[in-house]
């Protein structure tokens, strides 16, 4: 029984040399005898390899070889001799990679090693040196690199086994430290029908990894085990902190694990996250039911009856502080230590609680608390009063459409599909003239590019955009950061495309008409579509119209993009064209609003309408589609049965406009009553006592006077006498403001005398971030509220934008893109506003007055606590320090948070100081972002942080021109180049490796008309020796030789041997160095008549071609003693390429100036060889095809085929030429020479082989029959000679035919007789020849 077991071997596996060392242990320890080793590795390799060492062995067989000749074959075959360089080479490109454990990395660099032959040779550094320096410059981890370069004598063992400490301490660490507490989350995605849920906050170390992994674009950065942020946990600030749960020093007790462990606990219990210090978590629940409004319950609250939203997510019930200031102010604020954060993770202002009696039904609390947020919205009611109140079930009403609503889903799945539909019908773009208007790719700041290549990754995948390589149409995008920090891609078409469309002036309905086919109805459904615009494709010859230009490249978009002005229209020719025909149903672009006299009525109808949208191939959003409602919204008024009225909410800012409570609101809400006067008889009566209130020597003092008149003036402003109903064709003007503390804003029609007349008032408070916006956003903001507010009278239509913030006309003009460079939110704005067709009119604030007043009056908003996503977070983690820390600084720099103040409220027409003009120039260009001022994309860094700014710039001393690339990018402040160039000409490392400065302008040497005309010889030490290096000027050939003496016996001894290659020169340039200044070498210069001409003293520039090509010599020379690289071959591989490389010069290869070719290197095999290709081919065809080489010469007697018409199939005669190499003249008598190829040829009587006819026999001619007509297969003996293709004299012209193929001779044809010993096919031949004879 043998002892072991062994596999048959895997060919693929390129691991011979390792099986065949087994296979000897194998035989050693089987005690296998030697003539027996053959057989054991025959039959042990399988069946694979023994093919294999067949045809190795070939004509042979594997057997008939010994063990060592057979393995022999097969290590060459499967391990070729490699190249030492190139196997270095793949060792010193190994790097370890993410993720990638140091055991597993020391086990490829041991592996590469391999091959490398390190330590071959005394001079070659040993295998453990370059294990060593190949691991540590490998190393992945900048930290663990740079504390083994703290070592100063280390050993390759000692090495890595601090490199192997370091990585189980990091794993330790983040073991011990780093748990992720668990959460609980809510329902993903939207609700269904009738239930509800909550969502979940995010912790700072979530919020912090997701955006760490936004900005690289790869994976989630891990978060720092000590405080939760994105970083790495040694840089982390908090590691010398003591912790105040456990006391330990290293982490905060946010990441305490003891905290974490009872979190979890309570995350089970209670379905929330506690944030730090035992914070607590508000949640808001969004609830889908009867569309998607929350469920309130009304409790009875110290005598005030509340209607409070019932929120489960939430511990603590909670008010506004403007609740608290209206009915409960007369009660003492209690503090409170608990930090609340919204389900966003942000974190949420408490002012304290305060003690209130609550009653429900017959339950009665004393003293329970209720928390007081800073700039809240409705009050919640959390689970502690829940539970206190005994709130046990709560039954939600069920709605009576969710039948029907299931049953069309189910009828019509792909009109209810959350896929984007594809409309059957293309929309085709026409253009005034056929003129390109190409805009360049606008530059997209780097911390932006890995999220605008993803979506435009994401783009293409999904079809909506394809890569074009030419366009002539080009719009530049501009990327949009989305509140939840994703990227939009919007083209700026208002500048390019836009200008040119054609307009269908296709008409959009009425709403009279709308209306009028919705009457009689007592049942409606609102369908609403998915990305209307996004699911029509655009036509072949459309889309190139689309073209964007990005960094990466341009692309052209297959389904319709945002922004064009002429869709509009089209979209709503479509819609109709596919609804024409639905009773009671009527559509405005993408709202689709269908009426019936009965439920089964309205059912049918919406039936066909859901027909026709599948048809058409579109979906519709269910979430947005209210279906058999007794009234609905649509285009401003609510439809029900008992007619059209217009919707309450246009005309809730005066209804529900709060009472004045100073002079300026009072004055704002007069100027609107004086804009609308003409419209409001016996005003000044009217308006009497509030004027009183505006005397200087009255006090502020609101009597039911005022009420009363207050309340009057409401009623007239909602009257038919001011209130005007919209009417299409009209003129239309959307005047907005903004306030401190709130936006306004007023749609009204033009009249032809020029009168005003509102439509619709809107307005709401500033919410607390809002507030902190500058002038500037806060005007915009006004503007996307007042446009997208009045969205259905607007959109595509003209109309007039009016606002009293002059710099908005030329951010929003029709001349001007989309703002690239402004603050994320503003980009947002006027990306969906470029959708809009209007013209923006600047108006003074006295003349703003109906906006205005709304603004200082607004109705109050309900907050939402959303925690946006800025261009800051994204580049966050690029930056030195923090956006937070650097808005804390700009606080307190005297100068930027003046400018700051400029921005927020507005600039002066001058500024005195030098300092403050360099702000005021860019002014157009400055906004404020969460504290910190941007110039475009860049922050502006405060003077107590340049400093550190720059040092961060100046890390790898990359040089003034990369510095200031890189601080283009991400920061500013004036003067930023100058210090730029101050901080690298200060540093000592910049200024000890820096270049040399700019030299006069020099006179060039004539450039010589022919190679090796003169040439440029200097002498360049390095690494211990001498070189000499001579360089052709005309063709800039380098000739590089290690000297062992300088003398001049010896440099004329090479300089000989250099001469003898390539000739003489005409002139020689070199310095003024000993061997070339010598008596001996100006002999040899003069015997050899070569012009010797030296250089300046002291002025190496004389010799410059020679001095640079030493400078680029000792380069390679250095590489090469840093890599511990033989020098002498790297130089030979340098030389190599370098003579084979177009010279910057001239254009032309060294090579190829001076010898007139390129000189042959390995990569010369990868290109195609058509002699190669076509030689191995005719190989394979001699090898295919057989034969015997033979051949004739002039004289010898043979016989010939014979293809005349009469003849017999051979002819007698005799080899007069060989015109080719198996081609030959014959003479067949007559007169007559045929040319025939060999193979047409049989020798007569010359040798004895099977074609000879001396070896016939004699015997009598016997009649032919058909079995010896049948030729049998002759056997060849003897090794084949070398054989030649039919490769005649004539190849170029045309062959002959056979009656011209012959040419007449004065020579007469000779007959002669068949060899006694010819067979019997030869007499036969013989026969038909003699008779052919006249």
């Amino acid at each position: 029984m043998p002892i072991g077991k062994l596999e048959p071997f895997n060919l693929n596996s390129k691991q011979w040399p390792a099986y065949i060392r087994r296979v000897n242990q194998y035989i050693l320890l089987n005690d296998i005898k030697a003539e027996l080793k053959v057989p054991m590795l025959i039959t042990v390799v399988g069946e694979a390899t023994y093919a294999l060492m067949c045809d190795l062995c070939s004509p042979d067989f594997p057997e008939d070889k010994n063990y060592d000749e057979l393995v022999s074959l097969v290590t060459n075959h499967l391990e070729p001799q490699r190249s030492e360089i190139a196997e270095r080479h793949v060792f010193r490109l190994r790097r370890q990679r993410v993720g990638e454990p140091l055991t597993e990395y020391l086990q490829a660099l041991k592996h590469l090693a391999a091959t490398c032959n390190f330590g071959r040779c005394k001079k070659c550094s040993t295998l453990d040196e370059n294990l060593r320096d190949q691991f540590v410059s490998g190393l992945h981890s900048d930290a663990m690199r740079s504390r083994i370069f703290a070592e100063k004598k280390i050993q390759y063992k000692e090495a890595v086994e601090l490199a192997l400490a370091l990585e189980a301490a990091e794993k330790h660490a983040e073991v011990s430290g780093n748990t992720t507490p668990g959460t609980t989350s809510g329902a993903g995605g939207e609700a269904g029908e009738g239930l509800h849920y909550a969502r979940p906050g995010r912790g700072r170390a979530e919020r912090a990894g997701r955006r760490a992994a936004g900005a690289s674009g790869a994976a989630p950065a891990q978060a720092c085990w000590r405080c939760g942020k994105a970083h790495r946990a040694d840089l982390c600030r908090y590691k010398n902190y003591n912790c105040d749960e456990c006391n330990q020093r290293g982490h905060l007790k946010v990441m305490c694990k003891k905290v974490k462990k009872s979190g979890e606990r309570d995350n089970r219990r209670h379905n929330y996250v506690s944030g730090e210090d035992d914070s607590d978590d508000l949640y808001n629940i969004v609830v889908t039911a009867d569309g998607s409004r929350p469920y309130f319950v009304k409790l009875i609250i110290d005598s005030n009856q509340i209607e409070c939203e019932i929120d489960t997510g939430s511990r603590i019930s909670a008010i506004s502080d403007r609740m608290y200031n209206l009915r409960f102010s007369h009660k003492v604020i209690k503090p409170d230590n608990a930090i609340l954060r919204s389900y966003s993770g942000s974190r949420i202002e408490s002012l304290g609680y305060i003690k209130v009696d609550v009653s429900l039904g017959g339950v009665n609390l004393k003293s329970m608390p209720l928390y007081i947020i800073k700039g809240g919205a409705r009050p919640l009611l959390g689970r502690e009063w829940m539970r206190a109140l005994k709130i046990s079930q709560i039954r939600l009403n069920e709605i009576s459409e969710d039948g029907y609503v299931s049953q069309l889903r189910s009828e019509y799945p792909e009109v209810f599909s959350d896929k984007l539909g594809t409309c059957k019908q293309k929309i085709r773009l026409q253009v005034t003239d056929h003129e390109p208007v190409y805009v360049r790719a606008r530059p997209v700041p780097l911390a932006l590019r890995g999220r605008v290549e993803a979506e435009l990754d994401r783009l293409q995948a999904d079809g909506t955009i394809y890569r074009v390589d030419y366009s002539e149409y080009g719009t530049p995008i501009v990327p949009v950061v989305k509140s939840n920090g994703d990227i939009r891609i919007c083209g700026d078409y208002k500048i390019t495309i836009n200008p040119k469309l054609k307009r269908d002036f296709y008409p959009l309905p009425r709403i009279e008409e709308l209306f009028a086919a919705l009457s009689g109805g007592e049942k409606f459904t609102k369908i609403d579509l998915t990305h209307a615009f996004e699911q029509c494709l655009l036509s072949e010859e459309s889309q190139p119209y689309t073209a964007i230009t990005t960094h990466i490249g341009t692309f052209a978009y297959r389904r319709t993009p945002y922004g064009l002005s002429c869709i509009p229209e089209k979209f709503q020719k479509i819609m109709e064209e596919t609804l024409r025909g639905v009773p009671g149903c009527v559509v405005f672009l993408d709202d689709i609003c269908v009426s019936g006299s009965t439920t089964q009525n309205n059912l049918r109808n919406v039936r066909s309408v859901l027909d026709r949208l599948r048809n058409m191939g579109l979906t519709v959003k269910l979430n947005k589609c209210n279906f058999l409602q007794n009234s609905v919204k649509y285009l401003g008024f609510v439809i029900s049965k008992e007619g059209l009225r217009p919707d309450p909410a246009k005309i809730e800012a005066i209804v529900r406009v709060p009472t004045p409570t100073n002079i300026t609101e009072l004055k704002s809400f007069l100027g609107m009553l004086n804009y609308y006067g003409k419209f409001i008889r016996n005003l000044s009566t009217l308006l009497h006592p509030l004027h009183t209130l505006l005397k200087k020597e009255q006090s502020w003092q609101w009597c039911s006077n005022c009420e009363r008149a207050f309340e009057e003036a409401k009623r007239i402003l909602l009257s038919d006498r001011v209130l005007a109903h919209y009417e299409e064709g009209r003129p239309v003007v959307l005047s907005v403001d903004s306030s401190a503390y709130g936006l306004g804003a007023v749609l009204s029609h033009i009249y032809p005398d020029g009168s005003e007349r509102p439509v619709s008032y809107v307005s709401r408070t500033l919410s607390a971030a809002e507030q902190k916006y500058s002038q500037l956003d806060k005007e915009a903001l006004a503007i996307y509220f007042g446009v997208t507010k009045h969205h259905h009278y607007l959109y595509g239509r003209h109309f007039t934008l009016r606002t009293d913030h002059q710099p908005l006309t030329y951010i929003l003009g029709p001349n001007t893109g989309i703002p690239q460079t402004a603050a994320g939110r503003l980009q947002r704005w006027a990306t969906r506003l470029s959708a809009y067709d209007f013209t923006v009119k600047y108006i003074r604030s006295a003349d703003n007055g109906p906006a205005d007043a709304l603004s200082r009056l607004p109705l109050p908003h309900e907050e939402r606590f959303a925690d946006t996503i800025s261009y800051l977070n994204l580049i966050e983690e690029s930056f030195p320090i923090t956006f937070k820390r650097v808005a804390k600084e700009t606080e307190k720099d005297a100068l930027l948070s003046k400018i700051k103040g400029y921005i927020m409220f507005g600039w002066p027409s001058s500024v005195q100081t030098d300092e403050e003009k360099c702000y005021f120039d860019r002014k157009q260009h400055l906004v404020v972002e969460l504290g910190c001022l941007i110039y475009k994309y860049r922050i502006i860094i405060p003077s107590s942080l340049q400093e550190q700014v720059l040092s961060e710039i100046h890390e790898g001393h990359l040089g003034i021109n990369k510095m200031k690339n890189i601080a283009r990018n991400y920061v500013y402040w004036p003067y930023l180049d100058k210090h730029i160039e101050e901080t690298c000409r200060s540093c000592d490392a910049c200024r000890t490796v820096r270049d040399s400065p700019a030299h006069a302008p020099l006179h060039p040497w004539e450039f010589p008309l022919y190679p090796w005309q003169r040439l440029h010889a200097d002498f360049a030490d390095c690494g211990g020796k001498r070189y000499l290096i001579v360089v052709d000027a005309h063709s800039k050939w380098i000739e590089a030789i290690a000297m062992h003496s300088t003398e001049a016996h010896s440099t004329i001894i090479v300089l000989r041997s250099i001469f003898a290659r390539f000739g003489l020169p005409i002139q020689l340039v070199t310095d003024n160095g000993p061997p070339f200044f010598s008596h001996e070498f100006k002999t040899f210069c003069q015997k050899n008549c070569i012009k010797h001409v030296t250089s300046a003293p002291y002025r190496p520039q004389g010799n410059g071609a020679a001095e640079n090509a030493v400078k680029t010599v000792k380069k390679v020379i250095k590489r090469a003693l840093f890599e511990g690289e033989n020098v002498s071959t790297a130089l030979s591989k340098f030389l190599l390429r370098y003579r084979n490389c177009d010279h910057a010069t001239t254009g032309v290869s060294p090579a190829v100036a001076l010898q007139g070719r390129r000189l042959r290197g390995r990569l010369d095999a990868l290109r195609p060889d058509t002699a190669s290709v076509v030689r191995d081919a005719q190989q394979r065809q001699i090898s295919s095809t057989g034969g015997t080489a033979r051949s004739l010469n002039p004289g010898d007697d043979i016989l010939a085929r014979d293809y005349t018409a009469k003849g017999n199939k051979w002819a007698v005669g005799r080899v007069v030429k060989k015109t080719g190499p198996v081609s030959y003249k014959v003479d067949v008598g007559r007169g007559v020479e045929w040319r025939r190829h060999i193979d047409q040829l049989v020798p007569v009587g010359r040798d004895k082989s099977r074609h000879s006819l001396s070896r016939t026999s004699l015997a009598p001619v016997e009649e032919e029959t058909q079995e010896e007509t049948v030729e049998k297969p002759v056997e060849v003996y003897g090794e084949p000679e070398d054989t030649y293709e039919d490769a005649s004299d004539c190849r170029d012209e045309k062959a002959p035919s056979v009656e011209r193929e012959f040419v007449m001779v004065d020579a007469a044809a000779k007959t002669g007789s068949p060899p006694p010993d010819a067979s019997s096919r030869a007499r036969r031949a013989h026969q038909r020849s003699q008779r052919c004879k006249p």
